[in-house]
């Protein structure tokens, strides 16, 4: 007699009551949003935006830009949420996608993947979301945008492509990343690194867990494709209360504001070498 199935429901009860409960492309009120297909994105990303996405300039990343650009994705699957990667766009250098534990591109030298980075042939917005829609089976996305200026973007760049911090040598954060870590590597990177855009006070190990902290920091515009129902552009409307409420600093960095987040930023410093 086998005890296998009793075991498999009894280990995906415990999984789910750690994770805690979510709903995939929930959107927390203060957002506004606007119908997105891939067909408009596409034509966005080529030039030729349509009138739903004239202002929004979803999807930058050609290296080219006079701004960088920080996408971080969190994919979710239909119990729990699966993976979360991070894309970033530099002005004169090519878009890297990180993919920290995954798998995408490890057997293709077209994307000269180097440790988790893609550091050539970077998915667009739309190749992702087909791949994991259509490929891992994922009914939601969601990709959160920020812009940056052009010195901490090649920073970044630079970190996520040689490792070492080019404001401080000494500073270094090894991309590789195994199973069931991604979340916890891009939350990692982003309290070292992201001085702030976005603010990340701590590692998270569930992707949805730093999905949910991510909409709290202020993202230019968050884009959440669906397989079943209406894929949106979201922008924050800036005359309700509840973001109001988001703009505070206490709620912005995730934590009283005491001196906590500053505390947090300290302490893990010394992890960078260790990652």
């Amino acid at each position: 007699m086998t005890h296998g199935p009793r075991v498999m429901r009894w280990l995906c009860l415990v999984v789910c009551m750690t994770a805690g409960c979510h709903h995939a492309g929930t959107v927390p009120p203060g957002w506004r949003g606007e119908a997105i297909s891939l067909d408009t994105h596409e034509q966005a990303r080529r030039g030729h935006p349509t009138s739903s996405l004239d202002a929004l300039n979803t999807d930058q990343g050609n290296g080219h830009d006079a701004q960088g650009l920080l996408q971080v994705f969190i994919c979710y699957g239909q119990v729990l949420s699966n993976h979360a990667t991070l894309r970033l766009s530099a002005p004169g250098k090519q878009t890297l996608m990180w993919d920290p534990g995954g798998t995408y591109g490890q057997d293709d030298p077209v994307y000269a993947r180097h440790k988790d980075v893609l550091t050539r042939s970077a998915t667009t917005v739309n190749e992702w979301w087909i791949y994991r829609r259509d490929r891992c089976r994922e009914p939601v996305m969601e990709v959160f945008q920020w812009s940056l200026s052009p010195k901490q973007a090649q920073r970044l760049h630079a970190l996520l492509l040689t490792g070492e911090d080019p404001a401080d040598p000494a500073q270094t954060f090894d991309t590789d990343g195994s199973g069931l870590q991604c979340s916890n590597k891009v939350s990692a990177f982003l309290m070292c690194f992201a001085d702030g855009r976005p603010a990340v006070h701590a590692r998270m190990f569930w992707p949805h867990e730093l999905g949910e902290h991510l909409w709290k920091q202020s993202p230019d515009r968050v884009l959440v494709f669906r397989s079943e129902g209406e894929s949106q552009v979201y922008l924050r409307d800036t005359g309700s209360a509840a973001t109001k409420q988001q703009d505070d600093p206490a709620d912005r960095h995730g934590r009283a504001g005491d001196g906590a987040q500053a505390d947090s930023l300290t302490e893990h410093r010394g992890d960078r070498q260790h990652e």
